[in-house]
């Protein structure tokens, strides 16, 4: 599972994880150095793709064919990442457990089948022995690890949750 980077509008891009050297090249070349001048470009600009060809013009080794407009692409991709960032600081329901009201922790699910994080549904049984969700009498009943629930935790987290915009 990728790490989870914070960072601020008024960051490097050169300090955000995984965006690799050739897009830094562009970008830098392009003009944009901190994170605040990434979430504010007009993707429909073309100053990237000037930027990227001049780069290209600019050099003596040969590329295979597609590799530039992959790069470009990729320059592309990494500004959308940064604006879902921007835009992604709520859990998604799907993953949030419903006692904690956050991300599930070590998910587990009781015998109605609801899943919660292991700490606090074990909190809550601790004083009832019903279900939270269900009202249904679960005390006793085994409480199972939730794998299907980690892996797409870590799936979410690897693919969507690379980074956060503090301010």
């Amino acid at each position: 599972m990728a790490d989870e980077q914070e960072v601020t509008m008024s960051a490097s891009i050169r300090t955000i994880k995984g965006i690799g050297p050739q897009v830094i090249e562009v970008f830098e070349a392009a003009g944009f150095n901190t994170v605040r001048e990434l979430t504010v470009f007009n993707c429909e600009d073309r100053i990237l793709w000037v930027t990227i060809e001049s780069i290209r013009d600019s050099m003596s080794q040969t590329f295979p064919p597609g590799y530039w407009r992959r790069l470009m692409s990729r320059c592309i991709d990494v500004i959308y990442r940064i604006r879902s960032a921007q835009a992604s600081d709520f859990v998604p329901s799907e993953y949030m457990c419903p006692l904690t009201l956050d991300w599930f922790i070590d998910p587990v699910v009781t015998a109605s089948g609801h899943s919660y994080s292991r700490a606090a549904i074990e909190e809550w049984l601790t004083t009832s022995s019903a279900d939270p969700l269900t009202r249904t009498n679960i005390g006793g009943a085994p409480i199972y690890s939730n794998v299907a629930m980690k892996n797409a935790l870590d799936h979410y987290r690897l693919h969507y949750q690379r980074f956060r915009i503090l301010d």
